[in-house]
């Protein structure tokens, strides 16, 4: 009977149609749930979610839509007048309003107005209070930022401080050097700093390098630790601008010398940061002591007077006569006997190649560079620099090597690596977004694709549509721009022409008039 039993039950489950009504497929159906199809958009979910926030599958809960706490217009001034801002003047600060309103609202206290007043009135217990610390609080911040904004807006009639804050905004985030300056920096730059791009364009890369130093220092000492004051030094980079035009102003002038445009017979010591001309040290305190020039910084400069002739600047000091020559007069001075041997150097100060804030001490031999102690020191790790030799500029070092008879190897390390070199080509180069780089025109606004392989030849000047009086001038700049063999004058560029307003060049030699005694 056991096993009777055993095989019904085997074959009731083999059977579905013998089993019970309580059984069977149509029963699982009818208890299973329906299958509902799994999706990623949800259209109850809101459209400008962000993707990280938004559910990966069915599990994880649904982000709550946050509500924001709204608050009456009537109270929002009210309490602006009573933490002292207007919310129509100061639209900035309304953020600083509702802060306070979210303040008072966790401490459970609501804002009433009533007859142009503010209360507080707490939630439980209806009680009204005149005064409360968080509005205190939120009044003197109030204050202190209004008097911040009011700063600002002083420092921003400042053509400085803009230039610093241009500078800074230029060089914080970027990560490649050729995306920091653009040809629309450098005008603004240039037009703060009164730099005309057609009459001055030997300027421009000045103000260009050191847009791009900003950035590499920024890269040196942290982004962290740079703000709008500290991002570039403003102050030497005002001076490099009229020591720049002091060198050209002496690479133009016949005899290398600059005279005080005010009595136009003593030698200019100092050049005017505003109107950039050059005067002695009498006519700088008589024209800068009163009125708006008070406020221009004036630019110290030294030049050295040849003590033979007296109408040409000084090459070359004789460390033995003690006494400044040019480059004839110390030829023609120390063409025999003893003077043959004398010892010679510098007549000026001169700054490193390789640090240009640092004043220069040694001269290299083999390479002709002019090095600081900070320079040396660093050349000095290199294996392949140590054997070099290093004269020193200021002593009388020149005894072995650059006696009176090599004068003309101390020429020609003045001429390639001490004199600065002032170009007038109007081309530069920049780097789009895509680090693609082209040339651009500060005096003509074109923009041209470059040639990556070909960095250093700029494109040539074409021909110039419209009015034909200034012909000779562009025809002396573009033979002297050619570089071709008989190519123009320095002399008689646009360049020249406008930077030799700012000074004298020539000036009648001294006279030496001698006195006889009285015969008797």
């Amino acid at each position: 009977q056991v096993g009777l039993r055993s095989h019904r039950h085997h074959k009731a489950r083999r059977d579905p149609a013998n089993a019970g009504p309580g059984s069977g497929p149509a029963a699982a159906m009818a208890t299973q749930k329906p299958k509902v199809q799994r999706t990623y958009s949800d259209p109850d979910l809101p459209e400008l979610l962000p993707l990280p926030v938004r559910p990966s599958s069915s599990y994880e809960p649904r982000p709550k839509v946050k509500e924001h706490p709204q608050f009456t217009h009537e109270a929002v001034e009210a309490l602006g007048r009573k933490i002292g801002l207007d919310v129509e003047e100061h639209p900035d600060f309304r953020w600083l309003i509702r802060d306070c309103l979210l303040a008072l609202r966790d401490e459970n206290y609501m804002v009433r107005v009533r007859d142009q007043d503010v209360e507080y009135v707490y939630k439980y217990s209806d009680k009204a209070r005149a005064n409360h610390p968080v509005v205190d609080a939120h009044r003197k911040m109030a204050e202190m930022l209004l008097s911040v904004q009011e700063n600002l807006k002083m420092k921003r009639l400042d053509p400085q401080y803009r230039v610093k804050h241009l500078i800074y905004l230029a060089i914080m985030g970027e990560k490649d050097v050729r995306g920091v300056c653009n040809e629309k920096l450098v005008e603004e730059v240039m037009d703060l700093l009164d730099v005309n791009p057609l009459d001055e364009p030997y300027l421009v890369p000045r103000i260009k390098v050191a847009i791009e130093d900003a950035y590499f220092r920024m890269k040196e000492i942290g982004g962290a630790n740079i703000t709008i004051d500290n991002c570039i030094d403003i102050e030497s980079f005002i001076i490099n601008l009229e020591l720049d035009r002091v060198g050209f102003l002496k690479k133009i002038s016949p005899s290398g010398l600059l005279y005080c445009v005010e009595n136009q017979t003593q030698l200019a010591d100092i050049i005017s940061t505003g109107s950039h001309d050059v005067f002695c040290y009498s006519a700088a305190v008589e024209t800068h002591s009163t009125g708006k020039r008070q406020d221009m910084p004036l630019v110290f400069f030294e030049q050295v007077v040849c003590a033979e002739c007296e109408v040409k600047a000084a090459d070359i000091r004789d460390q033995d006569d003690m006494e400044n020559y040019c480059y004839d007069c110390f030829k023609a001075t120390h063409a025999r006997g003893k003077r043959q041997r004398h010892c010679v150097s510098l007549p000026y100060r001169t700054f490193c190649a390789q640090f240009p804030e640092c004043e220069a001490s040694y001269i290299c031999f083999e390479t002709g560079e002019v090095l600081s102690t900070k320079a040396v020191a660093r050349m000095r790790k290199s294996t392949a620099r140590q054997n070099f030799t290093l004269f020193g500029l200021r002593k009388a070092a020149y005894s072995k090597k650059l006696f009176a008879n090599n004068l003309d190897r101390l020429m020609n390390i003045l001429q390639n690596h001490i004199d600065r070199q002032y170009p007038l080509i109007p081309w530069f180069i920049f780097y789009d977004k895509a680090l693609a780089p082209y040339w651009y025109n500060f005096q003509t606004h074109e923009r041209k694709t470059a040639d990556p392989n070909n960095l250093i030849k700029p494109p040539k000047p074409g021909a110039k549509e419209g009015d034909e009086e200034d012909e000779d001038e562009e025809g002396n700049d573009e033979q002297y721009l050619s570089n071709a063999a008989g190519a123009g004058n320095l002399r008689d560029t646009h360049a020249a022409r406008y930077a030799s307003q700012g000074a004298v060049f020539d000036v009648p030699p001294p006279v030496h008039v001698k006195f006889a005694l009285p015969m008797r």
